[in-house]
């Protein structure tokens, strides 16, 4: 009785938290703020329906703005009585007619709101005429102008409430509407949008493109794209597919393996699915300035300038190509085809992706042999890390409005989301799993969705009540660890295991037990070799699990419960088989070694493990490890030392001997890598990072000079611009000289802010100075992407004495930052200047006093300021444990 008492009490529970998520009471007063609420999301979406806009919009070269003309077309609800508000941010409004009368309206600069008197009802037709500044920050209608050529280029960047900055709608994304649009635009550029064009006539020395309407569709998928474009042209089967890049970029693009990346995925997906791609054809746009990965506006995909490499790439880098290639193509089924009704869903979108490209790599790509252990030392430990932090979060959740809904795109949203439905395929079978995808596209195609809505058709495909595995892992944040405790009965080889449990413990703030399957792996030692004997599915779900079925098999050397990656849950390992661990790691499959490496790596995280005796560590193991991917994961973690020694250092305990071990240790794997290997060029990235001392400063400018170069290794603009970094942070010799000689060599974009960068690192007070008051500027010349480079290279581990000087004008800028709306700019301001990095307790006090009083001026801020208390204490643990050791 008292287990159906709970299973009971979770079924409701699931029902009622899901309600409180899906239901919310819509509020027809809207909030003069530069945000949307979800309240007056929901009103509107019962106000307005039927939607479809004509949008007219003329681009040049020339000027820093642009002017538009929308026709919008809708439904308006009977009796309404409220004004009607549409969103257009940071524009000016030439003229509103509604009906073909003009009419009085009101702007705030954040929407135009208009009478409820002025509408009929039923039928009515808004226009509106305006222009608009060019965003230079990368969100709305985006301008780049390339330094070396003089070229410009524009490209769209909507998600999640930016769409209304180059536009006059409804930007909210179940209010679903068609599109046609028409382009005027010079000559020679190329004009890309969701549609391909039906017809481009010629006006003088410009073009007029008209577009063919789109399907219903929501508003931050849509995109504008124009400029002087390369384009490369192929095709996956029917659907026509285009490349464009940079002119100035062109020559660096791998258009056939891109365009082979994306046949792969296509065929996967349009298979997998069952629900073959619907919207024509297929765009991808690599372009500048981009502040995230890559999105996924339908048919015409961007992405990130980083996926194009200015040397050969590396075998990682072409696998994080195609990764990023398939998973914004996931999302046109993912997000584009179905879409979430409010942002609360956002985390379905991106987790599916997520999961959906590292499968598509698994099974119809060259990396699948790779796919899914690196979405362990990648995805999966951001999850870990955000999940661990103290502002970690339900995967679903309210978020009231779209400025919450920015804070969002992070590790849970992403890492811990596709992780955890990776584990329900899993725990309901994969094929049970792939059913239910497909037919809930097939259902809900070109509408809206909540999460009860994906997730009634995977518990009716698998036949299982899925309410209270909802419950536990959709619903409750924080991170579980399991461990396996165990007696032997015999003696020697005849040892047999007598009893065994998975022991489950959860985190304090967050008390939840989980279910889910995991693979329990038995392994025998032998010769410092160490075989699987006996691999178990288990299904655990409280605090201990009895695993009959080990029971009576050999006494195991080494016990892991989680082989293959199956859970999302940390492993503490049991002490036998930790000693094992520790001195037999290379005896491990490879596999099995990269998650022992970071079972190592979270002892140091959790205070099990000093900083110091991990480097020993690795400084005994590295040199035998043949798995060079894993190799080169522990060179990072290596480089998090050396950041933590030096905060350490500065904090009053001496740990440059380690620093100078560190910079030795990847000297030493610099040099034990093949020629023209990965390894080579990982492990001088490494060794570029943490060369600090006269000698290995001397060897980076001697191979700025070409001079001692490894066989085999060609020394690339960017890893130029590598060791000029590292010059000019410790002033090293004649750094300026060499600056000035390579900015003047490498006139390229990128070119020039590497300089900037190498001046920002140098460890001078004028001009830490000079380059704060730049950034203080609300009319600064330098666009955000440079700025945003300035602030993550003002204050590195070597110079956090110099940040001192600036303590309080860093604060108080803060205000006055959240003023200006623009919660990019201030996300990475304060993640990167906010704190002193002091290893102290009055350090710890005095954040906390800083979050208290800065936190409620933004979700995100709040968001940094309470990870700053959190982070400073890690690094005083971390300071302590080596104390004591």
């Amino acid at each position: 009785m008292n287990v159906l008492k709970i299973v009971v009490y979770l079924l409701i529970s699931s029902v009622v938290v899901a309600c409180n998520l899906n239901s919310v009471p819509a509020k027809s007063e809207r909030k003069q703020a530069a945000y949307l609420e979800q309240s007056y999301a929901v009103f509107r979406k019962q106000q307005i329906s039927d939607v479809s806009y004509q949008l007219h919009i003329d681009l040049d070269e020339k000027t820093t703005s642009f002017a538009g003309d929308i026709a919008i077309n809708f439904l308006l609800a009977k009796n309404n009585n409220i004004p009607v508000t549409v969103d257009f941010d940071g524009g000016e409004i030439l003229a509103v007619t509604l009906n073909g009368k003009s009419i009085p309206w009101k702007y705030n600069n954040w929407f135009i709101s208009i009478a409820p008197e002025l509408f009929v009802a039923g039928n009515n037709n808004l226009h509106i005429n305006y222009t608009r500044p060019f965003a230079t920050a990368g969100d709305g209608l985006h301008r780049y102008q390339d330094q070396e050529t003089g070229n410009v280029y524009f490209y769209s960047n909507f998600e999640p409430f930016n769409a209304h900055k180059m536009f006059p709608h409804f930007d909210q994304p179940d209010i679903k509407a068609k599109y046609k649009l028409d382009v005027v635009a010079p000559q020679n550029w190329q004009v890309i949008s969701t549609t391909r064009e039906t017809e481009i006539v010629t006006l003088g020395d410009k073009k007029h493109w008209q577009f063919a309407q789109t399907p219903i569709m929501a508003s931050y998928v849509f995109s504008l794209h124009a400029g002087p474009y390369t384009v490369w042209e192929d095709n996956s089967g029917n659907i026509p597919l285009r490349l464009f890049a940079r002119q100035e970029m062109a020559q660096y693009v791998d258009s056939q393996e891109w365009f082979l990346f994306t046949q792969q995925a296509f065929s996967f997906f349009n298979n997998y699915f069952d629900y073959t791609y619907t919207f024509k054809k297929y765009d991808q746009l690599i372009v500048p300035d981009f502040n995230s990965g890559a999105m996924e506006n339908i048919g015409a995909v961007t992405f990130n300038e980083a996926y194009i490499s200015r040397s050969k790439k590396t075998y990682q880098q072409r696998m994080r190509t195609n990764n990023v290639i398939s998973h914004e193509m996931a999302h046109m089924w993912f997000g584009d085809l179905v879409t979430m009704n409010w942002w609360n869903g956002l985390w379905l979108n991106e987790s599916f992706a997520t999961y959906m490209a590292t499968l598509q790599q698994a099974n119809n790509s060259e990396f699948k042999n790779d796919a899914w252990n690196t979405f362990y030392t990648d995805m999966k430990q951001w999850a870990y890390t955000a999940d661990q932090q103290i502002t970690t979060h339900a995967i679903e959740l309210p978020v009231a409005n779209t400025a919450e809904a920015f804070t969002n795109f992070d590790g849970i949203t992403y890492g811990k989301g596709a992780s955890v439905l990776k584990q329900l395929a899993i725990f309901v079978g994969e094929e049970n799993f792939r059913q239910g995808v497909a037919s809930y596209l097939k259902k809900y195609a070109y509408s809206n969705t909540r999460l009860n809505d994906f997730m009634n058709e995977v518990a009716a495909a698998a036949k299982q009540n899925l309410s209270g595995w909802s419950q536990e892992w959709l619903y409750k944040a924080g991170l579980n660890t399991i461990g396996v405790a165990y007696q032997c009965a015999g003696e020697g080889v005849n040892a047999k295991i007598k009893h065994l449990e998975i022991l489950q413990v959860a985190t304090v703030r967050n008390p939840v037990w989980r279910r889910q399957r995991v693979q329990l792996g038995l392994y025998n030692l032998q010769q410092d070799k160490i075989t699987v004997t006996k691999r178990l599915s288990v299904l655990y779900q409280s605090e201990r699990t009895r695993v009959r079925e080990a029971e009576g098999l050999a006494c195991p050397a080494f016990v892991y419960p989680n082989v293959d990656d199956w859970g999302y849950v940390k492993v503490e390992l049991d002490k036998k088989s930790r000693d094992n661990l520790m001195q037999h790691i290379a005896g491990f499959d490879k596999g099995l070694r990269r998650m022992l490496w970071q079972n190592i790596w979270d002892d140091v995280d959790d205070s099990r493990l000093s900083l110091t005796d991990y480097v020993k560590f690795a400084q005994k193991n590295i040199q035998y490890e043949t798995d060079f991917q894993q190799a080169t994961n522990v060179l990072q973690k290596l480089q998090t030392a050396s950041y933590y020694f030096w905060l350490i250092t500065k904090a009053g305990q001496d740990h440059t001997t380690e620093l100078v071990e560190l910079e030795q240790l990847s000297l030493q794997e610099f040099n034990r890598a093949q020629a023209a290997s990965d390894y080579q060029k990982s492990s001088f990235d490494t060794y570029t990072v943490l060369a600090h001392t006269t000698d290995a400063l001397d060897n980076l400018r001697n191979y700025l000079i070409n001079k001692n170069l490894p066989e085999g290794f060609v020394l690339d603009q960017d890893r130029r611009w590598a060791i000029l970094r590292r010059l000019n942070q410790f002033q090293f010799k004649n750094y300026r000289e060499l600056t000035t000689i390579e900015q003047q060599k490498d006139q390229s974009d990128i070119g020039q802010q590497m300089a900037i960068v190498c001046e920002v690192l140098r460890p001078d007070l004028a001009v830490k100075e000079k380059w704060l008051t730049e950034l203080l500027k609300s009319d600064s010349p330098y666009k955000y992407a440079t700025l945003r480079m300035v602030m993550k290279a003002m204050f590195p581990a070597t110079q956090l004495e110099l940040r001192e000087q600036f303590d309080e004008q860093i604060l108080k800028s803060l205000p006055e930052l959240q003023a200006r709306n623009n919660d990019r700019f201030l996300s990475v301001y304060a993640d990167n200047l906010t704190n002193p990095h002091a290893c102290s307790t009055t350090s710890v006090q005095r954040l906390s006093a800083i979050r208290d009083q800065y936190s409620s001026l933004n979700p995100a801020l709040n968001k940094i300021l309470n990870t700053n208390v959190q982070e400073e204490q890690r690094c005083i643990d971390m300071m302590q444990l080596m104390k004591t050791n």
